[in-house]
C-alpha cells in the first residue's frame, strides 16, 4: 500500500532582478578569491592581537549598535566565519548599489560589483578583522536605506532607522549613504528628470541623512545616561555635539584636499594604479561633460554642476564631521563610489551614441569598463600585498617575541610564577624592518612597518601568541619597578642588562619609559 506523501505549499520568494543576481554572485566569488589569504590565516595587526575574543562592546566610542551586528559571528575572531558573513554582506551591497545607480549590461554589473570587493580600503577593513563583518553589515544597511528612500513613498522612516543603526556600528559608511543619494540626484538630471522632482528628492535626501545622525546621537545619549558610560577621548568622540558649526566649516577644504590626494597623489599605491585612476577620473569627467552639455537648460547645468562639485566633500563627510580627527584609509571606502560613477557614465554615455546612431559607442563603453576592469586587477593584486605585509610582519614579531622569552625564561631564578614587567615600546631603530617596498601598502592597514611589539600590544603578543605566562603582580612588586628609579638606570633592548629578575620580577626594558597606568 503506497504511502500518502504531503504536498508541501508553494514558498513564495522575492523575485530579484538579473542584475541583482549578476552583481551578486560576482561579488562573492571575486571578494572571495581577494581575500582568501586573509580569511584562511591568522594575521593580526596592532588593535586585533588582543581581541582575539571581543564581543565589540565599544559605547564609550559611539557604536552602540556594533556588539549587535558583531554577534552574528559569536566574540571570537574566526577568520573564515567572519570573512563569509563579510562577503555575504558585501555581495548584498553590490547588488542593490546596482540597481540604486541603474546599471544594465551585464559587464557594466560585473565589473561594478568587483570594484565594491577589491577596493584597497576593504583590505584595511579585514586587517581588523574583529569587527570587519559588523562594519560590512553596516554598509549593507546603509545601502539599503538608500534603496528604501529612493523607492518608496515612505521609505524615509525605514531609511532614517537603517542609517541610525549603522552609524552605530560604524560613523563613516554614512558616507557611502550620503554619495548614492548625490549619484541618483546627479544621474536624473543626466537623464532629463523634471528639476522640480529632482530637487524635491533631493532635499528629501538631504532630511534623511540630518534624521538618521540626529536619531544616532539622541540613542546614543540615551545609552550613555542609562549605562553611566563616558565617551572615550578617541577621534574626537568625547567632542560629539560640541563642534560649532564654523569649525564644521573650517574641514570642507581639507575634505577636497584629502579626496584628490588620494585620487591623484596618494602614498599608498603603485605607479601603475594611480595611472589608471587618473585616466578613469578624466573618462568620467569628459562623460559626464558631454552628458550634461546635451541639455543645454542653465538651471539644470548649474544643478549638475554643483552635484559633481560636492562629490569630494559627500564621499568624504566624515573628515567634515570628524572635525579634527585622524582618518584612516579604512573609512574611505566610499571613495570607490567614483569609479562605479564612470561605470555608469559610461553606459548612459553609450546608450545616447547608440540612440543617435554613431557607431562608435562600443569603444566608448568598452574603454570606460576597461579602465575599471584595471583597477579591478590593481585592487585586488594591493589587498594582497597588504595582507603579505601583515604576514611577515606578524612572523617578524612572533621571532622577536620569542627571543625576549628566551632571555625571560634564561634567568636564574625565574620560574613559572614570576611575573614579567614590560618598560616602555621598542623604538623605530630597535629591531629590523620587514621589506621596504612595504612602505607603499603601509597606509591601507592603519599600521606602521615595525613590529606588532611596537605598540601597547607587546604583553598580548607575549602572552596570547606564544604562550609565556604572565602571573599578576603583587603591590609591593609593580611599585619596586615601576615607582623607583630602575626604568632610568636599565639600558634598552637588546642589550645584556635589559632583561634582569628583580625583587622576583623579570623586567624587560623594550624601551624608554612611558606612562605607566594601573
Amino acid at each position: 500500500m503506497e504511502k500518502d506523501t504531503v504536498q508541501w505549499p508553494t514558498l513564495r520568494t522575492p523575485r530579484l532582478s538579473r542584475a541583482f543576481r549578476l552583481a551578486f554572485l560576482t561579488a562573492c566569488l571575486t571578494g572571495f578569491l581577494t581575500h582568501l589569504y586573509l580569511f584562511t590565516n591568522h594575521l593580526l595587526n596592532h588593535d586585533s592581537v588582543h581581541a582575539i575574543v571581543f564581543d565589540n562592546d565599544v559605547l564609550s566610542s559611539g557604536r552602540w549598535s556594533a556588539k549587535l551586528l558583531s554577534a552574528f559571528s559569536t566574540a571570537f575572531q574566526l577568520p573564515v566565519v567572519i570573512g563569509l558573513i563579510s562577503i555575504l554582506a558585501l555581495a548584498l551591497t553590490a547588488g542593490l548599489t546596482v540597481r540604486i545607480l541603474g546599471l544594465t549590461h551585464p559587464a557594466s554589473i560585473a565589473i561594478a560589483a568587483a570594484l565594491l570587493v577589491t577596493f584597497p580600503s576593504l583590505a584595511g577593513i579585514f586587517s581588523y578583522l574583529f569587527t570587519a563583518d559588523a562594519y560590512c553589515l553596516a554598509l549593507l544597511l546603509n545601502t539599503l536605506a538608500v534603496w528604501c528612500a529612493k523607492h518608496y513613498p515612505w521609505g524615509w522612516a525605514p531609511a532614517v532607522l537603517l542609517m541610525a543603526v549603522a552609524c552605530g556600528t560604524y560613523q563613516a559608511f554614512l558616507c557611502y549613504a550620503v554619495g548614492l543619494f548625490l549619484f541618483d540626484c546627479i544621474l536624473m538630471l543626466l537623464e532629463g528628470e523634471a528639476l522640480r522632482g529632482v530637487v524635491g528628492k533631493g532635499l528629501m535626501y538631504v532630511g534623511v541623512c540630518a534624521g538618521a545622525l540626529a536619531l544616532y546621537y539622541i540613542v546614543l545619549e540615551l545609552l550613555l545616561l542609562v549605562t553611566h558610560t563616558q565617551l572615550v577621548d578617541y577621534q574626537g568622540m568625547n567632542r560629539m555635539g560640541a563642534d560649532t558649526v564654523l569649525s564644521l566649516l573650517e574641514q570642507i577644504p581639507r575634505a577636497y584636499g584629502d579626496f584628490f590626494t588620494y585620487f591623484f597623489a596618494p602614498d599608498h599605491l603603485g605607479r601603475f594604479y594611480i595611472l589608471v585612476q587618473r585616466a578613469d577620473l578624466l573618462f568620467l569627467l569628459a562623460a559626464s561633460l558631454w552628458l550634461a552639455l546635451r541639455r543645454p537648460e542653465p538651471v539644470r547645468l548649474m544643478l549638475t554642476a554643483a552635484g559633481l562639485a560636492l562629490i569630494p566633500m559627500a564621499l568624504n563627510l566624515i573628515t567634515v564631521l570628524a572635525a579634527g580627527a585622524e582618518v584612516h584609509h579604512l573609512m574611505l571606502y566610499a571613495f570607490v563610489l567614483v569609479f562605479l560613477l564612470a561605470v555608469k557614465l559610461a553606459e548612459l554615455l553609450a546608450q545616447s551614441l547608440a540612440a543617435a546612431g554613431r557607431p562608435g559607442w562600443p569603444g566608448v563603453l568598452g574603454t570606460g569598463l576597461a579602465l575599471c576592469a584595471l583597477l579591478v586587477w590593481c585592487g585586488f593584486c594591493t589587498s594582497n600585498i597588504a595582507y603579505l605585509r601583515l604576514q611577515v610582519r606578524y612572523d617578524n614579531s612572533i621571532a622577536l617575541a620569542n627571543r625576549i622569552a628566551a632571555r625571560v625564561e634564561a634567568l636564574d631564578g625565574y620560574n613559572e610564577n614570576t611575573p614579567v614587567a614590560l618598560i616602555g615600546v621598542l623604538p623605530y631603530n630597535a629591531v629590523g624592518r620587514t621589506i621596504p617596498a612595504f612602505s607603499e601598502p603601509e597606509a591601507i592597514t592603519g599600521t606602521d612597518d615595525a613590529v606588532l611589539l611596537h605598540y601597547y600590544s607587546a604583553r598580548d603578543v607575549l602572552e596570547y601568541c606564544i604562550g609565556l605566562r604572565m602571573p599578576p603582580f603583587t603591590r609591593e612588586q609593580w611599585d619596586s619597578v615601576y615607582r623607583s628609579d630602575l626604568p632610568e638606570r636599565m639600558p634598552c633592548w637588546p642589550e645584556k642588562d635589559s632583561v634582569i629578575l628583580y625583587n622576583g620580577v623579570a623586567v624587560v626594558k623594550l624601551g624608554e619609559m612611558e606612562n605607566i597606568g594601573e
